[in-house]
């Protein structure tokens, strides 16, 4: 996986002070894009997985590491250093954007965001435009160090779908309807602010406007949620709406068959599985489970800790845990 990145998108303000800033300012760790220090091996096929896209049940996701810049702020945010968004591009055919991306100026360009292909009955689509857009927020009057000014835009989806990101202009001009796409509500759950982007200060409960990464609300190997990799806005001081309630994706219909096959796994094993060398003198080695259970693993019942027993092989005795509802909400 890497990353590229292009210029920007639309030119600097007709401005002599910003233009100077512009030219003097330094290269920042954003400038670089993140990449592997080795290409990812070629997996054996069969089935759906390492196939570049994730059908969720009418609704097929791909994801996207290829960005265009939009607008960029050089204070605020983590270490002071602003915060740069950007257009995903270079989508496969038929994906539509689902939302723009935005990241820290501290480290290397690293992000990529999920796009989506309606598959559903056309009576009923998994996806829709937006039938307007709100001004969320703009760096107008702003005390923010920018080479143009900066207006973040909310989708207005239509009734029965959902607004999965926002949108990044540096004019004031509403951006296209087509531009974005809404996600019908089934396909979606509730999400939270993870890691801060930007702003003046970092905390979810600070009066002043934020950005953070976005995460479902519901979490784990049992749930069905998938960030899209899009960010949230929190409201604050130059906001010009209530910032709106975004959602995550999630699985309609949940498909094993995108998981690895056992000839697939052992690729993964073997490519990504630590070594371990142990000294010839070592008097303490790894065992396998079985081993443990038959060589003095006990089992202690609380309240007769003075009363274990050994552990079966098979772990038939072992406490069963009742498996975690599946998370739909």
């Amino acid at each position: 996986m890497g990353n590229c990145i292009t210029r920007d998108s639309d030119p600097p303000k007709d401005d002599a002070d910003a233009n100077a800033d512009a030219k003097e300012r330094e290269i920042l760790a954003i400038d670089t894009a993140f990449s592997l220090p080795s290409p990812l091996p070629e997996w054996p096929s069969g089935g759906g997985f390492a196939t570049g896209t994730i059908d969720f049940g009418g609704l097929v996701v791909a994801e996207v590491t290829n960005f265009t810049k939009v607008w960029a702020t050089y204070n605020g945010g983590p270490d002071d250093g602003g915060a740069t968004f950007f257009e995903p591009i270079g989508l496969p055919e038929g994906f539509y954007l689902l939302g723009y991306y935005a990241q820290p100026n501290n480290r290397p360009l690293y992000g990529r965001v999920l796009v989506g292909k309606d598959t559903s009955n056309p009576a009923n689509p998994t996806l829709k435009w937006p039938v307007d857009y709100a001004l969320v927020w703009s760096s107008k009057s702003q005390d923010v160090k920018e080479d143009t000014p900066g207006y973040i835009w909310a989708p207005i989806p239509k009734d029965g779908y959902q607004a999965v990101g926002l949108v990044v202009t540096s004019t004031p001009e509403k951006p296209p309807l087509e531009k974005v796409r809404c996600v019908r509500s089934d396909f979606t759950t509730l999400c939270e602010p993870d890691d801060w982007v930007w702003g003046k200060t970092g905390g979810v409960d600070s009066d002043e406007f934020n950005i953070f990464e976005s995460r479902p609300v519901r979490k784990g190997k049992q749930a069905s949620a998938v960030s899209a990799g899009t960010f949230l806005a929190k409201s604050g001081g130059g906001t010009t709406v209530e910032t709106p309630l975004l959602v995550c994706l999630k699985y309609a219909l949940k498909n094993n068959t995108y998981m690895p096959n056992l000839q697939q796994l052992e690729a993964l094993i073997k490519t990504y599985a630590p070594k371990v060398y142990i000294h010839p003198k070592e008097e303490y080695l790894p065992s396998s489970v079985d081993w443990f259970f038959q060589n003095g693993a006990l089992l202690y019942k609380k309240g007769d800790e003075s009363n274990p027993v050994p552990i079966d092989p098979s772990g038939s005795n072992l406490p069963k845990v009742a498996p975690m509802m599946e998370n739909i909400g």
